[in-house]
């Protein structure tokens, strides 16, 4: 009852009006001044594409911000859901509904419907802080328990956020009212002509409304109401620490006996796998419009680009506003520097295609370059020491014949290669969008000496190949092309032009990949393809030092240059494109250079 009691100031007012309308911000209190609004309303019901992304835009600026506070600065890529966005907590990327913006319930308030936005963004990022992984990998055995279990896990994720930041329970509150109070029919039940399929649905039903409902909601049913008191009772504690230890798994397994009985005998085991992140439809498993459903949960895929764009922008603004703070101020922190991803990109259908085009390019190439990785009289000794053991024989030990052959033995071993783990670094930054040699874009070329490197390395028993495609949009995105484990080529034909060059950070944690994944004492290369246009700043001095401590711990670092611009920014090791036979020419010599130095 504590927490009803306190939600009711919020049934009248909106979490934030202030910010979008600005009345009590101005001195004069002047209630239609709206001189410090964030931006008009009239904007929204614009048919102005360019002006919808504009207040969309705020909106989703703001609610990435509450987010922020709650969970960590950039932690989260917040975007309105359509088919190319869902949520995703491996990429840390939420996507929310934008229905409350395109068919707001009589009523709403734009205050309104930014609080329940916000609900939705802190609701599934209290997902992917407090659940365990089990939650979103594994899927109850029956419908029934599926609901039981998502149940208790939004009320404990809901509540423990609460606990740590008691001023954000209205924007829970405001959600649960639009999703569940606003249109009785939504979760009504439905009489079931089979009696117990009837019972097992009402009680289901009734169980999530008295839950989740803010009307203070009362079962018909009296076993649903002892139900929710006894998850009360385990869950509305107000110490965060213990709570935080409770296993929902457990609570949910021992409300689902107490809440059906011996009324139902279905599998309750957890056992298939599950993409299902909430039962409110969103997550990985949201409507598919293309077929002309009408489900406003989706936004049109031009409205969304201009969205995304427009929020890259306003990022970047908020950066070069930090960085211009700290160079002013001497005592102001430096910016944190941005989050890095390794993501698996998804193979779409021209990813195949991309790939074998590229590869009917090098095609002439492969076995020369192979060949000048193949170095000839490459010699390996191994000493064996091989003494005999037995009962010494003082008088034949001062009558035998001395030599190398008794206390050791030498093998030889010629081979045509050197073990080497092999990592290629590929510039997928916007910049590579531009006209290279031959008439392709940067993009393009750097896929072709990425297939070519690839189909010459693969065969080669002593070389494992890595291969990442880089960039910076919102976070440090590696993408993980190939590599021993991830054997899939099409993939490379997935390599694009956006965002920006985050150079230096890809060095250091591609060589961190090689380290960790890589054999042990084996040579380790970085080649690095790019057009020489690293982000200016931080990330061109961070390109200088890690190849020097690259070196220091024995990498080989190469760059083979797509741009116009000379490698005249850290790399000691620099290859500039002109054509196929004179990059293998001089990448073969100054590899085999580079090895045979030590």
């Amino acid at each position: 009852m504590t927490l009803q009691i306190s939600t009711e100031t919020w049934k009248t007012k909106s979490l934030s009006d202030f910010w979008l309308t600005g009345k009590g911000l101005d001195g004069n209190g002047r209630v239609s001044g709206n001189n410090y609004a964030m931006f008009s309303h009239k904007l929204l019901a614009s048919e102005d594409m360019d002006a919808q992304a504009m207040a969309m835009t705020a909106i989703l600026g703001a609610v990435s911000r509450i987010v922020d506070i709650v969970h960590g600065r950039n932690k989260y890529t917040i975007n309105f859901s359509s088919k190319e966005t869902r949520t995703d907590f491996g990429r840390k990327q939420i996507a929310l509904s934008a229905e409350p913006l395109m068919n707001p319930p009589p009523g709403f308030l734009i205050g309104d419907i930014v609080d329940v936005l916000t609900g939705m963004a802190l609701h599934e990022a209290a997902h992917a802080q407090f659940s365990s992984p089990e939650y979103y990998t594994e899927m109850p055995g029956n419908p029934f328990m599926a609901t039981v279990r998502n149940v208790v896990e939004d009320v404990y994720i809901e509540h423990l956020t609460a606990l740590h930041y008691p001023g954000y329970q209205g924007y829970f509150w405001k959600l649960r009212r639009y999703e569940y109070d606003l249109d009785p029919n939504k979760w009504a039940h439905v009489p079931k002509k089979d009696l117990m399929e009837n019972e097992l649905n009402l009680r289901a039903t009734e169980f999530l409304l008295t839950m989740r409902s803010t009307r203070g909601y009362v079962s018909k049913v009296p076993r649903v109401n002892k139900v929710v008191e006894l998850l009360h009772k385990i869950i509305y504690i107000d110490n965060p620490v213990r709570l935080g230890k409770l296993n929902t798994r457990s609570v949910a397994k021992k409300v689902y006996e107490e809440l059906f009985g011996n009324l139902i005998q279905h599998d309750i085991a957890y056992s298939l796998p599950s993409t299902l992140l909430d039962y409110n439809g969103r997550g990985n498993h949201q409507t598919d419009t293309s077929g002309g459903s009408k489900d406003k949960t989706n936004i049109p895929g031009d409205l969304q680009s201009l969205i995304q764009n427009m929020r890259q922008e306003q990022l970047q603004v908020a950066n070069l506003s930090e960085l211009m703070e700290a160079g002013l101020d001497p005592d102001y922190p430096p910016p944190p520097p941005p989050m890095v991803v390794f993501r698996k990109p998804v193979i779409d259908e021209g990813a195949a295609e991309r790939y074998e085009l590229a590869r009917t390019v090098v095609k002439p190439f492969i076995i020369r370059l192979r060949n000048r990785l193949s170095w000839a009289n490459t010699r390996q000794v191994i000493n064996q020491y091989n003494l005999p053991s037995g009962e010494l024989d003082e008088d034949s030990l001062y009558q035998a014949y001395y030599s190398n052959k008794l206390f050791k033995q030498t093998e030889v071993i010629n081979t045509r290669t050197r073990n080497m783990d092999i990592g290629l670094l590929i510039d997928t930054s916007a910049s590579m969008v531009y006209p290279a040699a031959e008439g392709i874009s940067r993009v393009e070329l750097a896929r072709n000496l990425a297939v070519l490197f690839l189909e010459a390395l693969e065969p080669v028993d002593s070389v494992k190949t890595w291969i990442f495609g880089f960039n910076l949009k919102v976070a440090v995105n590696m993408t993980e092309l190939y590599s021993p484990t991830l054997t899939s080529k099409a993939r490379i034909g997935m390599t694009g032009a956006e965002g920006t060059t985050p150079e230096g950070s890809a060095l250091k944690y591609c060589a961190l990949r090689l380290m960790s994944e890589g054999r042990r004492w084996v040579q380790k290369v970085i080649i690095v393809i790019t057009d020489g246009n690293p982000n200016p700043g931080p990330e061109t001095k961070l390109v200088k030092e890690q190849v020097r401590r690259l070196k220091n711990m024995g990498f080989k670092t190469i760059n083979i240059s797509v741009g116009d611009r000379p490698a005249d920014y850290g790399y000691e090791n620099s290859i500039p494109w002109t054509d196929y036979n004179t990059v293998i020419t001089s990448f073969g010599r100054l590899l085999k250079q580079l090895v045979e130095k030590e």
